[in-house]
């Protein structure tokens, strides 16, 4: 009995030492820990108040945010790039403000030659102009050759004509006789210049222009459409000191006749200012049997008249006729020979 008193006795104190033990524990521990609680909720009504630098203002009062600081840099860095970067290009677009390649657009309005097409809106303007023109220089040319050819003081003066021939390649056999055989026609110019022509004056001036004739120009300047059709180009130039040189070329033509003995006009425009010859004539002075046909194109037939305008006489009068002859002789291919006649008139006395 008394040994099992001391064990329980033993036991109780055992127990009331463990239970002030921990009493004593926990009383030390409670006060530091209320102590500490409060410290920290004040520490966190003071944190409240500071910014978060580069949050957004929403986070200055939103409490979850603030103990959550990974989602305010992730916010930030996202917006701040992303709309600086693509709002930049929006306001630096000088370029298109600048658009002074646009403005200086000075080419474009300077289109001088799309405003200088004067010769292309008066083609008709100037095409009945220098009919005109024409008319006008041919009847000046026909004033003064035709009174120097009728009238009562008819001028003496000298004459020189001569004539070339030259062919193609095909014209080498047909035409290397005809001049030969041709002589009193195909002069030299040196042996016509030697014996040239003399003609007094007051004489009959069968020789001057178109030989044989009382007139020296047929071609009516007052018929416009003679001129067209006969006029390639007439052109009238100042020398000085009243004298005058009308140039005028006559269109090409083909097979022109000449004027008959008893005709006072011709047909053919060629042969109402110069001195023609037909193909039959030419085929007979080849003296070649052999040849079928003859084809004659007289081109580029000029005259030149240098005159005193103060007196109306004739200084100086060239004429140069020029005709291609085109021949057929059998098999052989069509063959072009070329004579050129040039008839000078100087020394003109009056």
């Amino acid at each position: 009995m008394k040994k099992t008193d001391k064990k329980t006795r033993s036991k109780f104190s055992t127990a009331l030492v463990m239970i002030l033990s921990t009493c004593i524990v926990i009383t030390l521990l409670s006060a530091p820990s209320a102590l500490l609680i409060r410290k920290y909720s004040r520490l966190r009504e003071l944190l409240k108040d500071i910014p978060v630098i580069g949050a957004p203002l929403g986070e200055f009062v939103d409490n979850n945010n603030f103990f959550n600081p990974t989602e305010a840099p992730t916010e930030a860095p996202t917006e701040a790039p992303t709309e600086a970067p693509t709002k930049a290009p929006e306001t630096t677009k000088a370029p298109e403000t600048t658009k002074a390649p646009e403005t200086t657009k000075a080419p474009e309005t300077t289109k001088a030659p799309e405003t200088t097409k004067a010769p292309e809106t008066e083609s008709t303007t100037s095409s009945a102009q220098l009919l005109k023109k024409n008319q006008a220089i041919l009847k000046n040319y026909n004033d003064i050759v035709n009174t120097a050819k009728i009238s009562g003081s008819r001028p003496g003066f000298t004459k020189a004509t001569y004539r070339g021939l030259s062919w193609d390649f095909f014209g080498g056999i047909l035409y290397k006789n005809t001049a030969a055989n041709n002589a009193e026609y195909f002069v030299s110019e040196g042996d016509a210049k030697a014996s040239p022509v003399v003609v007094g004056k007051g004489v009959a001036n069968a020789e001057l222009c178109i030989p044989n004739k009382p007139y020296a120009s047929l071609l009516d300047d007052e018929d416009a459409d003679a001129v067209a059709e006969a006029v390639k180009s007439a052109t009238k130039e100042d020398l000085g000191n009243g004298m005058f040189k009308i140039t005028i070329v006559l269109n090409d033509e083909e097979n022109p006749a000449p004027i008959s003995a008893n005709a006072k006009t011709a047909d053919n425009f060629t042969s109402k200012m110069f001195p023609v010859i037909t193909a039959e004539t030419f085929r007979k002075g080849m003296d070649n049997d052999d040849v079928e046909g003859v084809s004659l194109t007289y081109t580029d037939c000029t005259v030149e008249l240098v005159y005193n305008s103060m007196t109306g006489e004739i200084v100086s009068l060239k004429q140069m006729v020029k005709y291609k002859a085109s021949v057929e002789q059998g098999f052989w291919p069509t063959a072009v020979g070329t004579v050129s006649e040039t008839s000078e008139y100087y020394n003109f006395i009056y």
